[in-house]
């Protein structure tokens, strides 16, 4: 065989293998193109989380343009300055990938946005109506009241109401035991299926062996007890969260630092330095400075009959100084060991009618009680609800039921 015939043969066969790679390339790429039935369309659903609606809509699987148009489309119909990362974006498309609706949820408004035959999107606004779901749940203390609760399936928004509302009852860092009850009742608000957009707690009780039984009603915005009493005192049960009570009210201690046997007319809270103090009530500041034993020390008057004072802290709160007027749970200073302290801890002590007194004994006032005039319906509300909250507290663990 000469070199022309060898040279026919190879080129023939490398146009061969050239001519039937372009065929399967062409038929692999006609077969990617072609809509595979068996995978039926895709649906991308999310939070908007962070981002800005065109970027949630780039994850969502458009292009820049196209994610830049769809959010124009649906910024007509809400108002994009205001979305929530909750926000939902809900994208359907057929198993060609051609876009079949875009649905935007943001609060009770539902966007619908839908391509025209001329492929332009448009878009409709729809409202849900608000639903009220009434809740309740009871269960038993095990280890911390949030993770008992939390257990029990109350949602976290719900445990910070009822903490906060027992907070000049129930002291719970140091008073909840394991055994005792809790039980609560709520009302959310949102539309079917949707996410929860408002809570009312409603009623609570708290039953421990420490605090007794403690009952919640909520009646014309306020929280009342079974005996009409507002259950916001004039006095919160501690001036700051601590880790435990290192020295009590005593008429003759044992001073640490000057070794001697003297009253000790206050209480001792040992905590972390830096640890935040609060006052214990509405008043007035008439010192903050520096004051021999006490350091630096806060000294307010809440009213003809009582007056408070906050010692060792390491600084003062902003603002805080002679003359100011400060509200209940207000950060007057921090907790530090200046003056006469072997450590880091607060100093305090109220003074009734001009004598000290035991804070941890002392009976507080309430806020308020129930007005003559609204007695009777608060009456007939007690007498719904109490019923099903001590009978929720004596029930098993049970989860949340409408």
């Amino acid at each position: 065989m000469n070199d022309a015939v060898r040279r026919v043969l190879l080129y023939g066969s490398a146009a061969a293998l050239i001519w039937g790679g372009v065929r399967a390339q062409t038929h692999l790429s006609e077969l990617a193109a072609r809509p595979d039935p068996s995978l039926g369309p895709s649906v991308v659903d999310r939070r908007l989380g962070p981002h800005p609606l065109h970027v949630a809509l780039r994850g969502a699987g458009f292009n820049g343009r196209d994610a830049a148009a769809a959010a124009a489309v649906l910024a007509r119909r809400i108002d994009a300055r205001r979305l929530s990362p909750l926000d939902r974006l809900h994208v359907e498309r057929d198993a060609s990938g051609r876009l079949l609706h875009i649905t935007f949820t943001h609060g009770l408004d539902r966007v619908l946005a839908v391509a025209g035959e001329d492929g332009e999107l448009r878009s409709v606004l729809r409202k849900d109506p608000l639903v009220s779901t009434r809740r309740r749940v009871s269960g038993i203390v095990k280890g911390s009241l949030w993770l008992s609760m939390e257990s029990a399936g109350v949602p976290a928004e719900v445990i910070v109401r009822f903490s906060e509302t027992f907070q000049w009852t129930v002291d719970f860092l140091t008073e909840p035991r394991d055994g005792d009850r809790f039980a609560a009742v709520w009302t959310e608000r949102g539309a079917p299926g949707r996410r929860i957009l408002g809570t009312t707690f409603e009623a609570g009780v708290y039953e421990g062996r420490m605090t007794g039984e403690r009952t919640a009603l909520l009646f014309d915005g306020d929280y009342f007890d079974a005996q009409r009493e507002s259950l916001r005192r004039m006095f919160l049960r501690a001036p700051l969260r601590f880790a435990r009570i290192s020295s009590g009210f005593s008429r003759g201690r044992y001073h640490p630092v000057l070794r001697i046997n003297r009253p000790h007319h206050g209480t001792d809270y040992a905590a972390a330095r830096g640890t935040p103090v609060s006052t214990v009530a509405d008043g007035v500041v008439v010192a903050a400075h520096r004051e021999r034993g006490f350091g630096n020390v806060v000294k307010i008057r809440h009213n003809k009959t009582y007056k408070s004072l906050y010692g060792h802290l390491s600084r003062f709160g902003k603002g805080v100084r002679r003359g100011a007027h400060v509200k209940q749970g207000r950060v007057i200073g921090y907790v530090g060991s200046t003056g006469l302290a072997t450590g880091p801890h607060l100093h305090f002590q109220i003074e009734k009618n001009g004598r000290w007194a035991d804070f941890l004994k002392l009976d507080l006032p309430f806020a308020s009680s129930v007005p003559r005039s609204r007695r009777a319906a608060f009456a007939a509300e007690a007498k719904r609800l109490l019923p099903e909250l001590r009978g929720l507290a004596q029930a098993e663990d049970s989860r949340p039921q409408s």
